[in-house]
């Protein structure tokens, strides 16, 4: 029987399958994490040296004058010409050699003709030939040949001759050529910040663009339920404005950063993954300002490598990854701003000067004595914030979470070691100065 005559089967019922579930999004870590202590914590000065190691300084480019200020320079800068270009007269005078002056008294005095004038708006004009004087204006180019000049009132005029009773010194009343800056002179070394007095040296002596290190592009996203932006209405009871991005886009901005905000988004792990790679094309840093959860944590390991650590001095992990294709650093910072503001301060901040090619400066340490008393924790390290005075280091009130009010009553934060149980007033303690 030929094979297409064979009968068809009967139809059988569809069978459901349920589709498998995908698998959740491990979080990678970063290599070469350091180890914690016995009670889980990593030290402050570990997480800041191990943060640094992940990133580097950002490629320089040349950049216009006008733009340039804050940066740092990235090449050696010298000078091609001489400041002044020429050397001229201080005083209205005679340019003459001081060697045909030798002797001149009023006893002996030296006569010399009269070959020429220079005023303060013309060229150098003729060199000036052994025993003869040139009438110069203050100003003015001294000739060639001349190395002195002579106060106009210490000649007297006689027909086309000058006659001059006293002696020159050499480079008398002459402003020389290259006496500010010379030729082959060093102005400015590789890292060197460029302040406006840099700028303005080098515009001096004729640069119009150095080689630095453009500004850090940052992006800031903040996710948050109940956060309102400053002058918008609060409309429910467990509302409150958004200082947090305020403190933080400031710090970031004095810091020399570009910053870019993208307003308050909703903290649901996909749209803040969404938000943040959206952001990537213009970020050589990103920064996350919202609560850490489980939830959150799978969301941005779809982006890249993550490092969680348990960072002693902060009650909350602290998150900071490598996103993206090109591995933009991503650090994660509390809502809460002076948290915040802690962390930012001593693991943002030197990011953003390693990113900039600054050096990275330490935190100002100071010995203080307390006003009050200051209970330890068991485990970790407490920054307390607080108020340093000549009477003393007055540690703010702590009822609930300390904020922006707060922050800015403070101007220290004072270290409280672990397990020291209550330190009493007058006791010695460290304090980290707040800029």
């Amino acid at each position: 029987m030929p094979l297409f005559s064979r009968a068809k089967p009967e139809p059988q019922p569809a069978v459901s399958v349920a589709p498998k579930p995908t698998p959740e999004p491990k979080i990678r870590p970063l290599a070469g994490a350091p180890g914690a202590d016995s009670n889980g914590l990593r030290g402050i000065d570990e997480h800041r040296d191990y943060l640094l190691s992940l990133i580097g300084e950002m490629r320089p480019f040349g950049i216009g004058l006008m733009d340039a200020g804050g940066l740092t320079l990235c090449e050696t800068l010298t000078s091609d010409l001489d400041l002044p270009i020429y050397t001229s007269a201080t005083v209205d005078g005679w340019a003459v050699r001081a060697s045909n002056l030798v002797g001149a008294s009023d006893v002996r005095p030296v006569i010399l003709p009269i070959v020429g004038e220079v005023k303060a708006t013309d060229v150098r004009g003729t060199p000036l030939t052994p025993g003869t004087a040139i009438r110069v204006a203050a100003g003015a180019p001294v000739p060639e040949g001349a190395d002195a000049v002579v106060p106009v009132s210490y000649g007297l005029v006689a027909g086309d001759e000058v006659q001059f009773k006293s002696e020159a010194h050499f480079q008398q009343n002459l402003w020389l050529a290259g006496s500010r800056v010379s030729d082959g002179d060093r102005l400015l070394g590789h890292g060197a910040l460029l302040t406006p007095r840099a700028l303005g040296l080098i515009a001096e002596v004729g640069y119009d663009k150095v080689l630095a290190r453009p500004r850090p592009r940052i992006a800031v996203v903040t996710a948050a339920i109940g956060l309102v932006e400053p002058g918008l209405p609060l409309t429910r009871l467990n509302q409150r404005y958004d200082s947090t991005t305020a403190v933080l886009v400031a710090s970031l901005r004095e810091d020399g950063a570009q910053v870019f905000t993208s307003g308050i988004v909703d903290p649901e792990p996909r749209s803040v993954a969404n938000t943040l790679s959206e952001q990537l094309v213009r970020s050589d840093l990103l920064v996350l300002l919202a609560d850490i959860t489980p939830e959150l944590l799978r969301g941005l390991a779809k982006l890249g490598d993550l490092d969680v650590a348990d960072v002693d001095g902060f009650t909350i992990p602290m998150v900071f990854g490598l996103v993206g294709p090109d591995r933009v650093p991503l650090l994660v910072l509390p809502v809460n701003p002076a948290p915040a503001y802690l962390a930012y301060e001593l693991f943002g901040s030197p990011l953003v000067e390693r990113l900039g090619g600054q050096e990275v400066i330490d935190p100002e340490l100071i010995d203080g004595h307390l006003t009050s008393p200051l209970e330890s924790d068991p485990i970790r390290t407490r920054l307390v914030l607080a108020h340093s005075t000549s009477a003393g280091v007055r540690p703010l009130p702590f009822a609930g979470a300390q904020g922006a009010a707060e922050l800015s009553d403070a101007n220290t934060v004072v270290f409280v070691p672990a397990g020291m149980g209550v330190l009493p007033a007058g006791a010695g303690v460290v304090c980290w100065v707040l800029g």
